[in-house]
This record gives C-alpha cells, structure tokens and sequence, in this order.
C-alpha cells in the first residue's frame, strides 16, 4: 500500500485515526496500522479478523477501525490473557505496578474512547484455549499473530488458527524481522502460502486454495 497514491480522503482519515490511536502504548507503527486497516478492508474474504496478542489495543484500534468506517456487520476477535507474555521481561516491567485486571480495562477503556467497541470482541483465554473453542464453521478473514514470539509458542498458534482461515484470507506475522521466533516460522511456511506484502515489520501471507 502506497500512501500517497490513496485517495485523498482516505489519506486524511487514517491520519485522523493515527492522530487517535498513537497514545496507546504499543507498538504498531502508523505505517504497519494502515496496513492492516487497508487489508480488512480491501483484502478479506469475509469480516472477521482475529488478533493473538492485543496488549492495550493500538494494532486493534487500526483494524476495528477499519471495520468501523465501513459500518462493517463484522468483528474482530481479540484473544489475550492481559497478563503479559511471561518469557517478555519488558512485559513484566511494564506490569510490575498492575493490579491483575488493569491491563484488560485499560484496553476496553481505549476501544471504548475510540469508538470501536462494538466491533472488538475480547476473549480473556491463551491462544490454544481460544483455538479449541473456536467455532469450526466460523471461517476467518484475517489472522493476525502477535502473541508470544517464541519459536515454538509462534509455531503452534500458526498450527492451531491457520486451518480456520478461509482460502484467499490473509495472515499477517507480526514482527518480522525483529524476533526470531516468527522470522524463522516464515521460512518454513507451506507453499500455499503465497507471500503477498511486507510492512513496517509485518509479512503477509495470502492462504491460496
């Protein structure tokens, strides 16, 4: 996505929404959050998204703004346990003065301000709690994973979440190049994943039949 070849009320909306979003702590550049914007709404299949990992909602305010702006009857699922990602010492800085549910209410409370609450689903569970509870005839639009980005932790949400994205849905890795963990998974990935774009620090995939 070229921004400067978007229209020009398009331009001035996503930096109306960046204007918004930039104060949650997070980090989800502007360039990668209108990316994602762009993707769920021009590159999906079908209007749901679900995010793995969401913190304090900054990548989710781009993509359930995204669905907001098009009066979208679809969602996006965010699946978090807010408690951090345990092996992430800068999560547990960033936590050590928290009270248990303080995370999760600082990210309702920004979907909230934003406006986009009634596009954002919450799941209080671990990525493989939330993948055994899915439901099998609920295809997905968009997987974005954020989770932990351990090999092996990133490996397995792809294993557990990839079969439930329809054909010509979208996956997005995030933090690739900068973690190990799921640079080395791109490296690997079936061949029917076709490589489609690369963001500020996101690969994405496109899942062909």
């Amino acid at each position: 996505m070229n921004f400067n070849e978007l229209p020009v009320e398009t331009q001035q909306r996503l930096l109306s929404w960046q204007d918004q979003i930039e104060p949650i702590q997070g980090w989800c550049s502007p360039v990668a959050g209108a990316t994602l914007y762009h993707l769920v709404q021009n590159k999906i299949p079908v209007p749901v998204v679900v995010e793995l990992g969401s913190w304090k909602g900054r990548s989710s305010a781009w993509m359930a703004a995204a669905l907001a702006d098009q009066q979208s009857p679809g969602k996006i699922v965010c699946v978090d346990t807010w408690q951090g990602t345990p092996s992430e010492k800068e999560h547990a800085d960033l936590l050590a003065q928290y009270h248990p549910d303080q995370l999760y209410q600082e990210f309702l409370g920004n979907m909230e301000k934003l406006g986009v609450r009634d596009w954002v689903v919450p799941v209080r569970m671990t990525t493989v709690e939330a993948a055994k509870a899915w439901p099998l005839d609920q295809p997905i639009g968009l997987l974005f994973i954020d989770a932990d980005h351990d090999y092996y932790a990133v490996r397995r949400d792809f294993e557990l979440w990839s079969g439930y994205v329809k054909d010509g849905g979208v996956i997005v890795f995030d933090d690739v190049p900068n973690w190990p963990g799921p640079t080395r998974l791109i490296s690997e990935l079936p061949s029917w994943y076709k490589h489609m774009a690369y963001s500020h620090n996101q690969w994405i995939v496109l899942k062909t039949n």
